[in-house]
C-alpha cells in the first residue's frame, strides 16, 4: 500500500487578508470527528517500535508549509515509520497560502489536528483563544520537549506559562554563503560572529576593488516577494539594536517608525543600492531577480559576484544547481557579523488530544524521527537528541550548531508579526529599493496597518 500521505500542494499565491490584523500566517488542526477526548496514548517505544498500551490509531488531519519536492519526500520519509507501526494514516495538506487556508478551516469549525506552520503569531493568538491543546495532555509529551528541546526554543512555544507547541524543523538566517577558493585566491578572510557591521562594508568595499561585484541579491518570490529584504533587516536590526528592540517591534512597543528600525532599513540599502555593489546593478533588477537565482552567481565559473545573504537553506539550492559542488571547498558560509541569529522553524501543535494526534505528536518530537529527515539533507533539528555528527556534511553541522549553540536567537521577525502586517513589510522593502527617500512614509505606512 503507498504512503499513506496525500500531499495537495496549493500554488503559491498573494493573499492580503483584509480586516484580519491579527490572523498570523499559520496553521491550524481539526478535532476528530467523534470529538473524542479519550486519554493521551502512553508514548511509543522509539520511531519503529509498538506502542506499550496501543489506542486505536486513525488518520491524523495535518497542514503545513507548501514544502517542494525534496522537502515534502523528507517529511514523508519521517512519518512512514508511524504509520507502519501504529496502522495510522497521515493526511497532509502542504499550502503556500496558510494563512488562508488555516483561517478558513478555524472560522468553520473545522480545524485540522496537527498544524505545521513556519510562524508563531497565529499559534500565540489560537492559544490565547483556548484553542490548542497544551502539550501536557498528551501523556509524557511536555517532559519529552522540556528534556531534550533548546530553552530558547522552548520558551517560543510557550504561551501564558503553558506550553503548547514544539519545534521539528528549523532553519538559521545568520548564514552569508561564498566561495571558498574565490576568497583563498585574492586573500580574503570571511567574517566570524564577532566581527561588526562595518567589518562587512568593509570586506564589500576590498571585494568591489578587486573588480568583482560583492553581492547578488534578488526580492522576487511571488506572494513572499521582499522577503530576502525583511530577512537582512532583521539580521541587522538583532545585532546593531539588540534583543529588546528586536521583539518590541514584534510586540508593539517599538514602531517600524523607530530609529533602530529605519537604521537597518538604510545599512540594508547601503548594501543593496550602493553603486557597483551587485550584480543586479540597479533596484529594478533586484527587485525582479528571483531570490533562488540570485543564490548562484558567486558559484557560477568564473565568479559573477562574491557572495549572498540568504537563510540556510540556500546550501540545498546550490547544490541542486552545482550537483559537482563539494560542501565547505566549493561553497561554504559564515555567520552574519553581530553574533546574534534569526531563524525560521515549522512550529507542530495541536488542537486536541485525541489518541492519534498525541501519538503523532510524539514521533514527529523525536529525535529517531527527525534524523530521518537529517539523513536526506536540507532538514536542522533542535532536538538535543539528534547529534551534531549525524549531518550529512559539514555545511548541514555547521548550520545545525549555530541554530543549537547561538546565545541570542530570534524567531524570524516578519514570521513573528504575521498576516496584513507581513505583507505590508515585505512591499515596504521593495518600495524601499525603488524609491529610498521615501524611507519615512514607507515605513509609516506599514505601523500604520499594525
Amino acid at each position: 500500500m503507498p504512503l499513506g500521505i496525500r500531499s495537495r500542494i496549493f500554488p503559491f499565491l498573494l493573499v492580503v487578508l483584509v480586516g484580519l490584523a491579527l490572523a498570523f500566517a499559520a496553521c491550524g488542526d481539526d478535532d476528530d470527528d467523534d470529538g473524542d477526548e479519550t486519554p493521551s496514548p502512553t508514548p511509543t517505544e522509539g520511531v519503529t517500535g509498538t506502542p506499550t498500551d496501543a489506542p486505536d490509531i486513525g488518520t491524523v488531519d495535518v497542514i503545513g508549509q507548501g514544502w517542494g519536492d525534496a522537502e515534502l519526500a523528507g517529511f514523508e520519509a519521517l512519518v512512514q515509520p508511524w504509520e507502519d507501526s501504529t496502522g495510522g494514516d497521515v493526511a497532509f495538506t502542504g499550502t503556500r497560502e496558510i494563512t488562508a487556508q488555516l483561517t478558513t478551516r478555524v472560522e468553520g469549525n473545522n480545524p485540522p489536528d496537527v498544524a505545521l506552520p513556519a510562524e508563531i503569531g497565529l499559534f500565540q493568538q489560537f492559544a490565547r483563544e483556548g484553542l490548542l491543546a497544551p502539550l501536557s495532555e498528551c501523556a509524557g509529551l511536555e517532559e519529552k520537549i522540556t528534556a531534550e528541546y533548546p530553552q530558547g526554543f522552548i520558551d517560543l512555544g510557550t504561551v501564558d506559562g503553558t506550553l503548547y507547541g514544539f519545534f521539528m524543523k528549523a532553519d538559521t538566517k545568520g548564514t552569508i554563503f561564498y566561495d571558498p577558493a574565490y576568497f583563498d585566491a585574492n586573500g580574503l578572510t570571511p567574517l566570524t560572529a564577532d566581527s561588526s557591521f562595518d567589518d562587512l562594508i568593509a570586506l564589500t568595499d576590498e571585494i568591489l576593488a578587486l573588480g568583482l561585484p560583492p553581492w547578488s541579491m534578488g526580492q522576487f518570490a511571488n506572494g513572499g516577494t521582499g522577503f530576502p529584504g525583511t530577512d537582512f533587516i532583521q539580521q541587522i536590526l538583532l545585532n546593531e539594536a539588540g534583543g529588546a528592540a528586536y521583539d518590541g517591534v514584534i510586540d508593539g512597543s517599538v514602531p517600524f517608525t523607530d530609529a533602530d528600525v529605519k537604521d537597518a532599513f538604510e545599512k540594508f540599502g547601503q548594501i543593496a543600492l550602493t553603486d557597483g555593489y551587485t550584480s543586479q546593478g540597479s533596484a529594478d533588477v533586484i527587485n525582479a531577480t528571483s531570490f533562488q537565482d540570485a543564490v548562484f552567481p558567486p558559484f557560477e565559473d568564473p565568479p559573477e559576484a562574491a557572495m549572498t545573504y540568504m537563510g540556510g537553506f540556500a546550501s540545498g539550492f546550490i547544490a541542486e544547481q552545482f550537483p559537482g559542488a563539494v560542501p565547505a571547498t566549493d561553497y561554504d558560509f559564515f555567520p552574519f557579523p553581530g553574533g546574534g541569529v534569526t531563524g525560521g522553524a515549522n512550529i507542530a501543535y495541536a488542537f486536541n488530544s485525541d489518541p492519534t494526534t498525541c501519538s503523532f505528536l510524539e514521533h514527529l518530537a523525536s529525535a529517531e524521527a527527525q534524523q530521518i529527515w537529517v539523513d536526506l539533507g536540507g532538514f536542522t533539528s533542535v532536538n538535543s537528541g539528534v547529534d551534531l555528527s549525524a549531518y550529512p556534511d559539514v555545511i548541514a553541522r555547521a548550520q545545525a550548531e549555530q541554530l543549537t549553540l547561538a546565545e541570542t536567537f530570534r524567531f524570524d521577525l516578519d514570521d513573528a508579526i504575521g498576516g496584513d502586517l507581513q505583507s505590508t513589510f515585505f512591499v515596504g522593502v521593495t518600495e524601499y529599493l525603488a524609491n529610498p527617500g521615501d524611507l519615512d512614509s514607507i515605513l509609516a505606512d506599514i505601523e500604520a496597518v499594525r
